[in-house]
């Protein structure tokens, strides 16, 4: 039944791993005719894999915000003026952030700051690294948040402990059912190859450690084809410290991938070797063994089930956990992570607004 005296819902997303996890929520909106916006805060895209992307998923973005990224405070500024402009002139019943980028914490106290609730997808999550960005933004936006949608029990757990229970549910993992949703239609193949992902800014701005992981990845190397989608961030930073021609050497590099071919390579490959809060959660679904390359993560669940292992930054550390993991395909059993994420939160939000 349409809603259409209704004010819409807002999903305000601000890099490209947010409005993955917002496809899934667009999708239970549209199918259940409820009124709806997607604006794009501007963090991380640039307009050409932007647009790439929301064609990739049929994702009509509503409210495009360009702020100017040569300075990161105007930046910030810029998205906290343009979200408060669309939400005086477009007022939602409620504000749905996802993940844990500055966009998602300026969103939350945007709206909070206009008597507007918020609601946060993925809240709970901690990698307990104050030096992460990231950390802050988790924290801070969950202590706004009026409905806290957690992807595991673990992540719940946390946010009662920290005094934040009002509002908290446990509601499935809502990059899953992007996974679902796709991963069927994608091919098997039969190729000893291993997968890497690498981006984040503590490993690649750090030339010590961007040269520790390389070395491990040249080792590593020689039992298997290593295939890398270059990030732009790493490519960057490998120019600057002169490590470009060793990454290649190294690494049979690609291209930036669409989320399909990610999927591709996550599903095939033996091992993957990742940064990524994402690759974490989908390789475990997917049963490839996966070995993450930071000294934390706010995935533990995914390190309990046994297809998660925290190697660290180091040369030895990485090699360590390479030699004693074993390639074998063994999905994950995790509770409510069965492509159903979205209908859960949709039904929350639904309750909250509307009875």
């Amino acid at each position: 039944m349409s809603k259409p005296e209704h004010k819409p819902i807002a999903i305000v997303g601000g890099a490209r791993p947010n409005f993955m996890k917002i496809v899934p929520l667009a999708r239970v909106l549209t199918e259940r005719d409820v009124p709806y916006y997607v604006v794009n805060a501007g963090q991380h895209f640039s307009k050409e894999m932007s647009q790439d992307f929301f064609l990739e998923f049929n994702l009509s973005v509503d409210y495009e915000l360009e702020p100017d990224v040569s300075e990161k405070e105007k930046q910030l500024q810029e998205i906290q003026s343009g979200l408060a402009r669309i939400f005086r002139e477009h007022p939602p019943a409620m504000v749905v952030v996802v993940g844990d980028v500055d966009a998602t914490l300026i969103a939350a106290r945007v709206a909070h700051e206009l008597a507007i609730p918020v609601a946060h997808v993925e809240a709970g999550l901690r990698s307990y690294n104050p030096k992460m960005r990231e950390e802050y933004n988790r924290v801070e936006t969950d202590k706004i948040a009026v409905l806290k949608f957690a992807s595991s029990d673990d992540a719940a757990q946390t946010l009662r402990k920290e005094g934040l229970d009002k509002g908290v549910q446990v509601v499935g993992n809502i990059m899953i059912d992007l996974l679902k949703l796709h991963e069927p239609a994608v091919k098997e193949i039969i190729e000893p190859f291993y997968f890497v992902t690498l981006h984040r800014a503590e490993n690649v701005d750090d030339k010590h450690i961007f040269e520790q992981i390389l070395s491990a990845l040249e080792e590593i190397r020689k039992d298997a084809t290593i295939y890398l989608p270059l990030h732009p961030r790493t490519k960057k930073k490998a120019e600057e410290f002169g490590l470009l021609p060793r990454l290649e050497k190294a690494c049979h590099v690609l291209p930036a991938l669409s989320y399909v071919e990610s999927v591709y390579y996550q599903k095939n490959a033996r091992l993957v070797l990742t940064d990524s809060g994402g690759v974490q959660e989908e390789t475990s679904v997917l049963g490839t063994p996966c070995i993450t390359m930071r000294t934390e993560t706010e995935r533990p669940i995914t390190v309990e089930q046994g297809t998660n292992v925290v190697a660290g930054v180091t040369k030895e550390g990485i090699l360590q956990a390479y030699r004693a993991i074993t390639v074998t395909k063994r999905p994950a059993q995790i509770p409510l992570w069965d492509g159903k994420a979205a209908q859960r939160i949709i039904d929350s939000i639904e309750t909250y607004v509307w009875h």
